[in-house]
């Protein structure tokens, strides 16, 4: 039912939930009657989709740092069975493609910016959440699996680096820089539409680097998959560790990509890239002087600008 607030409860979608959370924190007469607690539970779910709608109840509850009982009971304020309604309504805007309206959605209407009220402008408080981003993705780097990764790229016979949509700037990035450190790489950019043709290349010695953001762009995923049935082996850079990426192989480096911006913030990847490089570089020793060397004779030689 809708009712004088012009919320629907229980809630059918997001946008209907973000209408919940909207008339809450307005006091609207006629809207949820939700606790402090519950309601700053439920703008923490919306500031973060992605989350709500893959992770479990025990790992969602620990990650905003309450009781898994929490989620069940705001379900319940809501008009909801439980927690796994709930989460359904997440699951279903991902799954619909409105994943960035979601997020842009929530920004506007709600203005929810950590910081905004404590003073700062909407770009400080931006790029706050964005320097936790960084700050987050740089403690949790293993160095351990960061020199694997970059062992992987120094062993490989070929290398190809699929990155679609928004992660192809990363993509490119990388492939770029690793034609400086070694010979065989090869970026799919999909012209010509022969992905999967170019994925059939690859075999046993073989590495291709997926880089796909949530959600997940299916080209991507389907290009890593053929890859590995090709007996090539698989890493993946992602911002989150269920993603379909980071589920396919045991050699994957996150990038952290919270917060308010409806778009995924896109610094963490560059940084992970460029801490890969570098590792890269200092396991290949002098040799990757005299690879650089090369390339930048023969960019000398053609006077590319």
């Amino acid at each position: 039912m809708t009712d004088r607030a012009g919320v629907t409860l229980p809630p059918n979608s997001i946008a209907s939930l973000q209408a919940t959370a909207i008339a809450a924190r307005r006091g609207e007469t006629g809207g949820p009657r939700l606790t402090p607690g519950a309601l700053k539970l439920l703008e923490k779910l919306l500031a973060e989709p992605e989350s709500a709608a893959t992770l479990s109840i025990s790992a969602l509850a620990a990650q905003h740092g309450v009781n898994a009982s929490s989620l069940t009971r705001l379900a319940h304020a809501l008009g909801l069975a439980g927690f796994k309604p709930l989460q359904g309504l997440f699951r279903a805007d991902a799954a619909g493609g409105a994943f960035f309206s979601t997020r842009a959605e929530r920004l506007l209407d709600l203005d929810d910016i950590p910081g905004v009220a404590g003073g700062l402008s909407r770009s400080q408080a931006l790029w706050q959440e964005e320097k936790r981003n960084l700050s987050h993705t740089v403690s949790v780097i293993d160095d351990t699996r960061l020199t694997s990764a970059a062992q992987a790229l120094i062993a490989a016979n070929r290398v190809h680096v699929v990155g679609q949509r928004a992660c192809f700037a990363g993509a490119h990035y990388l492939s770029y820089y690793l034609g400086y450190l070694r010979s065989d790489v090869r970026l799919i950019d999909s012209l010509g539409g022969i992905n999967l043709e170019a994925a059939r290349e690859l075999e046993p010695g073989d590495l291709v680097v997926g880089i796909s953001f949530r959600p997940e762009t299916r080209v991507s995923v389907d290009y890593c998959q053929q890859a590995l049935e090709q007996g090539a082996q698989l890493l993946a850079l992602t911002n989150q560790p269920s993603a379909r990426l980071a589920e396919m192989t045991d050699l994957t480096l996150l990038a952290g990509a919270e917060g308010p911006f409806f778009f995924n913030p896109m610094s963490s990847l560059f940084v992970v890239i460029e801490m890969l490089l570098s590792t890269m570089a200092s396991e290949l020793g002098g040799s990757a002087v005299t690879s650089i060397r090369r390339r930048e004779a023969l960019i000398s030689r053609w006077q590319v600008e």
